[in-house]
């Protein structure tokens, strides 16, 4: 191993004076014994091992001396992703910003920029969708110097507002901006950001009903995607392809990767694989399995809850809600759906639940009915759930509907007055989803009225 290597080598020239031309301040190798403690700690981390992690950058934070503050910043940086891998998002976020304080502080404007898009990852677990905005918004203020050409590094700024204006169901802005992002990330060697710009492209093509298109940028991401072997969290690329899959009907893709992955509805999930797992349960229910994909969201749940991950809260209650659902608990499914967009609305989250498709569509339909006859679970916010709905309702169908059958000759029986209403609302344009809405009803009943 190199770093082995380099220690080997350190012992025999350890006397050897050294000053690096930037200053031993700014450079990590003016303590070299501290850079191959933070470079461990690096790898910890890629592997998804936080509590490596967290020994070697406490050792090269104790090897530091005096005015070192690069070597500070990059330790604390390492530190920072060790606890967002435990699952401790206050500490990681604390330490992160730190990191980015020191490099912008020495102008290292690029190094604040990359540290910047892994702050706003934390955040969006907080489910802090406002937070993270502004930390990436804040790159483009601060480290794009005026009347400069643009660094490559601002694309990462790019791509994560992309993200946030994806899961807000802004798909002309997040175009716009992971289309800015991605042109920018092809120009550095650093592809983590290149990688999830071309995941969010292909969600957005996915979105807008392009699936040919969605699956060439996530084959894409995949490619450049960091190394198998690298922990969900911080390279999610092989789990959303899984993901995307099973949104253009390919259940079997979805399934095998799950199996290849090691992947068990009986396992302890951890954070570092939560992305993984998610993946797993929506593959469960997609084989008609709720009850083992429920058991499993759950223990996901309690882990989430017990460390304050309301981001990871949000879209595993809202599988949860479809587990209960397609187990025939449907009271109890739109309660736990309520609770779920309770949570989202205050900061605008919409694809999280409108990339479910029709199962979340027919939920949302019945949660709508209980919210009008008053007998909801909570009160949401009447825009909310139309943006909600017209969501979903845009979402292309997962498998592409066969030819038509012509209808066969003979005697019609009179429609009643609620088909014939059904009827006038499909003549004026209405979806299956928007007339459930409004006539109170699930999409199943309409689906009934329209076949009539």
């Amino acid at each position: 191993m190199a770093l082995d290597a380099a220690e080997r080598a350190y012992a025999y020239a350890a006397d050897e004076p050294f000053e690096p031309s930037v200053g031993s301040a700014a450079s990590p190798l003016a303590n070299v014994p501290g850079t191959i403690a933070a470079s461990r700690a690096y790898l910890a981390n890629q592997r998804g091992d936080a509590e490596d992690a967290v020994r070697f950058a406490s050792q090269a934070l104790a090897e530091r001396r005096e005015g070192e503050w690069m070597l500070d910043a990059i330790a604390h940086a390492h530190l920072s992703v060790a606890e967002w891998l435990r699952g401790r998002l206050e500490e990681a976020e604390r330490a992160r910003a730190g990191s980015i304080a020191q490099w912008r502080s020495g102008g290292e404007h690029d190094l604040a920029a990359w540290g910047s898009y892994y702050l706003g990852q934390v955040q969006r677990a907080q489910g802090r969708l406002d937070a993270a905005l502004g930390t990436y918004r804040q790159v483009l203020e601060i480290d794009v110097p005026p009347d400069r050409p643009v660094r490559p590094a601002v694309g990462v700024a790019y791509v994560g507002m992309a993200e946030v204006a994806y899961q807000r169901g802004e798909l002309d802005t997040a175009l716009r901006q992971v289309t800015e992002g991605i042109t920018l990330c092809r120009q550095f060697v650093y592809t983590l950001p290149l990688a999830a710009g071309l995941a969010t492209l292909a969600w957005i093509r996915q979105a807008e009903g392009d699936a040919a298109a969605a699956l060439d940028a996530m084959v894409e991401a995949e490619r450049v995607a960091p190394s198998l072997g690298v922990t969900t969290l911080l390279s999610p690329v092989p789990a959303q392809r899984a993901r995307l899959m099973l949104a253009q009907g390919d259940v079997a893709t979805a399934a095998e990767w799950t199996a290849e992955s090691g992947l068990g509805a009986d396992d302890e999930p951890d954070y570092p694989r939560e992305g993984s797992y998610l993946v797993l349960a929506r593959v469960l229910l997609a084989q008609d399995r709720p009850d083992p994909a429920l058991g499993l969201l759950e223990r996901l749940y309690g882990l989430a809850i017990g460390q304050g991950r309301t981001g990871s809260v949000i879209e595993i209650q809202a599988l949860r809600a479809l587990a209960l659902a397609t187990g025939g608990e449907q009271a109890t499914a739109v309660s736990v759906l309520a609770g779920a967009l309770t949570l989202a609305w205050p900061q605008g989250y919409l694809r999280v639940f409108a990339d479910e498709g029709d199962p979340m569509a027919d939920l949302l339909g019945r949660l709508v009915a209980a919210q009008r006859s008053d007998q909801a679970a909570a009160d949401l916010p009447l825009d909310y759930l139309a943006r909600l709905l017209h969501a979903v309702d845009a979402n292309p169908p997962a498998v592409q509907p066969g030819p038509a059958v012509a209808a066969a000759p003979g005697l019609i029986d009179a429609l009643t007055a609620r088909e014939l209403q059904v009827l006038d609302l499909l003549a004026a344009g209405r979806s299956n989803r928007r007339i459930a809405a409004e006539l109170v009803v699930t999409v199943d009943t309409v689906k009934k009225h329209v076949g009539h």
